[in-house]
């Protein structure tokens, strides 16, 4: 059992700090993503790319840098595409995108 819900078929793919990309959509627990049966290539890519989560924010104030937009607006389009591998990797799930 990877949560509390007694029938994991949902999970969200969001990026924040210190955390795996994938959340159960009902409860909100973060999932452990070597759990899953993935190949090693797709869980570097979204370790990779959670890895960049931030990249657009100044942490003194906590908002985000006009001129780093581009990169959360790439981070979003590759979460997306990273959504779309998940998926297709697992497809007795049903995976969706949060954007940043």
């Amino acid at each position: 059992m990877y949560c509390k819900c007694t029938n994991l078929t949902k999970i969200d793919v969001q990026a924040d700090f210190g955390a795996d990309p994938i959340w159960c959509h009902t409860c909100g627990y973060n999932l452990d993503i070597e759990d899953f049966e993935l190949d090693e290539a797709l869980k570097t890519k979204c370790f990779k790319w959670i890895n960049k989560y931030g990249e657009w924010l100044d942490f003194d104030t906590d908002e985000i840098i006009e001129a780093n937009l581009p990169l959360l607006d790439a981070h979003n389009e590759e979460g997306l595409f990273l959504t779309k591998q998940l998926q297709n990797a697992l497809p007795q799930y049903h995976f969706e995108f949060i954007s940043s």
